[in-house]
């Protein structure tokens, strides 16, 4: 399937601050943004040149996550001792 195809399928993105173990990078939680604006996550998280949708994964710092916490409801308690925090994209599709 080529990259148009694919794109044409996509009827939305989702974001989340997914929480992960140290220890041995499970997935502890997940924490929704999809209610903070593309351009208000550029200002957070400063996009690579080729992923200015930021789909990529990005680790996030303590600053970071502070700049988080000024627009989400849940409230991040950053513990790097036993967390890592990344922002990540999922892609949802219409298959049919």
């Amino acid at each position: 399937m080529s990259a148009k195809n694919l794109n044409d399928k996509l009827i939305r993105v989702e974001r989340s601050i997914n929480i992960y173990s140290n220890s041995d990078n499970s997935l502890i939680e997940e924490i929704d943004v999809n209610q903070i604006s593309i351009e208000v996550l550029n200002k957070i998280v400063k996009p690579k040149e080729d992923d200015p949708l930021l789909y990529d994964g990005y680790v996030l710092d303590k600053n970071q996550l502070e700049e988080f916490n000024k627009v989400i409801q849940n409230n991040i308690v950053p513990k790097f001792d036993y967390f890592f925090y990344v922002l990540e994209s999922e892609g949802i599709y219409d298959w049919d």
